[in-house]
This record gives structure tokens, sequence and C-alpha cells, in this order.
């Protein structure tokens, strides 16, 4: 999904979220339960950018997120491939967070109200950097937030707590709302 090829990155991000709105939609029309997001890793990505568009959200829930995919490429182990691919073709980082700014979840405040997003974080993650987590938790103005002492691998070795925290924060969204 995420690539060098530019135009690409933002067309299957572009249907990603196209899908998934459209399901939220559905659900909504059809139904009168609470409706709750939850993405992890690109799919905590994905999430945050629907929370930026949607607001018939309940709540959401972003594990181990991306949030600037620029940032991400440039400055994180797995993204190095990418960025090499990047370079030989002329675009450098300042570039990229143009062509990608569309992406970038950060740059947008939530529908939904910061009490109702939940993101969960590993200290040590090399894919998605604290660094950038931190800058979207700041960006929406410090939602409720976890940080576990673990990288991305702790996704799954961490996936009891994150499950755990997950449906305990949602039990207290649909109980209060």
């Amino acid at each position: 999904m995420i690539s060098a090829n530019i135009d690409r990155t933002v067309a299957a991000a572009r249907q990603s979220i196209i899908d998934l709105r459209t399901l939220i939609h559905s659900i909504k029309l059809n139904n009168d339960g609470p409706i709750i997001l939850v993405g992890v890793s690109l799919g905590g990505w994905i999430t945050n950018l629907i929370a930026t568009l949607e607001s018939e959200l309940n709540a959401v829930v972003s594990v181990f997120y991306a949030n600037r995919l620029a940032y991400s490429i440039w400055n994180t182990i797995p993204g190095r491939y990418i960025k090499e691919d990047l370079l030989q073709n002329g675009i450098d980082y300042k570039a990229l967070l143009k062509h990608w700014e569309i992406t970038d979840p950060s740059l947008v405040l939530p529908k939904i109200k910061k009490d109702n997003i939940l993101l969960i974080s590993g200290k040590y993650d090399q894919y998605i950097s604290l660094e950038d987590a931190d800058y979207l938790w700041q960006s929406w103005g410090k939602p409720p937030r976890k940080l576990y002492n673990c990288g991305h691998s702790g996704i799954v070795l961490q996936q009891k707590r994150i499950a755990e925290d997950t449906i305990t924060f949602i039990q207290e969204r649909i109980k209060s709302g």
C-alpha cells in the first residue's frame, strides 16, 4: 500500500477511506448501535484519517498507528528502501511531505470528541517512532493514550493487554454515551 509510487500510495489510502466510510454509513443506516473503529499499525493510520472525516463514529482506538507517512519513510529503518527509491527519483523529504500532506491526520482535528479516541503506542517502536506518535497525540489535543514498554512487535507480545485496554475503553464509552 505504501511505496515510492507517491500517487499510487495516495490512491490506495483514498480507496481504503472510501470503502470504510461506505461501510460506516451502511451500518449506521441499518443498525442502532454504536460504531467503534479499531485499527492496528497501517490500519491505525487509516483509522486516524477516518476520525478526521467521519462524525458518525462513537469511538476510535488506534493501535501502534502511523501518522505522517513521509516522516516514517524518512526516519525509520523499515522505510529506508522506499526512501532510497524516492531519492533516486529526485524526491526529497520536503517534496514528499508536500505530496503526502493529504494523508497526514495530524493536520486536521478529529470529528469526534477527543475523549472518545484512544491512542496506543510502543515506546520503542522502530516502524512508528514515538516522536511521530507524540506529534499526532499533541496535534489532537492529547486524547486518552496508552504507552507500552515495547516495540512494534508489541502488537503480538502485548495482544492480551491491548485487547483488555481496548475493551475497557470501549465499554466505558458505550456506558457513558
